[in-house]
């Protein structure tokens, strides 16, 4: 377990929200706004996921989510969340928040959480890798790196199965026209007629792309296996898991092998 990814983090503190908007960013992704009912600022740093409490169906539910914007001094009440629509909870989910949007009826929301959040030094270079859904925890840290250090060096790679699946993708290229130092890479896991971009395993593009990773800083969003996988398949070239941060440290951390008697 990497020891950059404990790293003190804020008490959390729960705020009420009211559902200021719900829209599909493509077929199975929603971008959920929300805003403080009291109008208060919600304090977070970039990379802080909260957890979302709502009641569906008469039963309360807890559930987490990355922040998708980055903090903002003009909206310093408002979040933006990407759920994405993969199961018949998350469907009648999207309904109950659906139902409350533009309503006096509030939820709570506990934030900030994670250890994860943006805490490095920008004057170096970061990698900023997401698979699939991961990408919300990964645009915000884009989105607040660029706005604190504009030249900053930063190389951002968001793996996923389906061409549909990809959202956002303009707004990642503006990024990308506008930053001198910014790389956005999306990449397909298969070969697909539609598809002009780059394609294969997420830690394969990026070999291709370095020789060396030796001091980077990188954050990770998206399963364990895909977080793991591609620090072990990147080591060779000089990543550091010290160096490395992702929430997937805190909640699924790797098992401490013994030391065998010779």
């Amino acid at each position: 377990m990497s020891k950059v990814a404990v790293t003190e983090a804020p008490k959390p503190n729960t705020r009420e929200c009211r559902v200021a908007s719900v829209r599909f960013l493509n077929q199975g992704t929603c971008q959920v706004e929300l805003e403080s009912s009291a109008g208060a600022a919600l304090s977070y740093t970039a990379g802080h996921y909260l957890q979302l409490n709502v009641t569906i169906d008469g039963q309360d539910h807890s559930l987490c989510y990355s922040i998708a914007n980055r903090p903002d001094g003009k909206c310093p009440g408002r979040l933006q969340l990407f759920i994405q629509n993969g199961s018949l909870f998350t469907e009648k989910l999207l309904r109950r928040l659906v139902q409350l949007c533009g309503r006096q009826e509030n939820l709570t929301v506990t934030l900030p959480k994670g250890h994860s959040f943006l805490q490095t030094d920008l004057r170096k270079p970061h990698l900023l890798v997401a698979a699939g859904s991961g990408i919300s925890k990964i645009k915000c840290l884009a989105e607040e790196i660029l706005n604190r250090h504009p030249d900053a060096d930063v190389r951002v790679y968001w793996s996923n199965k389906n061409i549909q699946d990809f959202y956002l993708l303009d707004e990642f290229q503006q990024w990308e026209e506008q930053g001198r130092n910014f790389r956005f890479t999306p990449i397909l896991q298969s070969e697909h007629r539609e598809w002009r971009g780059r394609t294969g395993f997420i830690f394969e593009v990026i070999k291709e792309d370095h020789s060396a990773l030796n001091n980077i800083t990188a954050y990770l969003c998206g399963s364990p296996q895909m977080v793991y996988g591609t620090i072990d398949q990147l080591a060779p070239l000089g990543l550091d898991e010290m160096n490395c941060y992702s929430d997937v440290f805190e909640y699924a951390p790797r098992e401490k092998k013994e030391k065998v008697a010779v």
